[in-house]
């Protein structure tokens, strides 16, 4: 089993906290675009959810692979 680097989790955990953070501010943006019409009615904030969602793919590989904990428990 890989040893655990407090710091690298640590940086890790707050940088997918951060990401967490953008994906709601994106998704309300583009819940208002919807009803309002505007910036990000039209997909614009698609390229920035694509590569948040892959960092984040890599980040849980990353944290899986130092054997730290995830940030969130799996629904049963």
């Amino acid at each position: 089993m890989p040893s655990i680097n407090p710091s690298l989790e640590h940086r890790i955990q707050q940088r997918l906290t951060g990401i967490h953070h953008r994906l709601t501010a994106i998704a309300d943006i583009e819940m208002a675009a919807a009803v309002h019409g505007g910036f990000g009615a039209h997909g614009e904030l698609d390229p920035e959810r694509s590569y948040l969602t892959a960092e984040t793919d890599v980040l849980l590989d990353r944290l899986s692979s130092i054997g730290g904990c995830l940030p969130f428990r799996p629904k049963a």
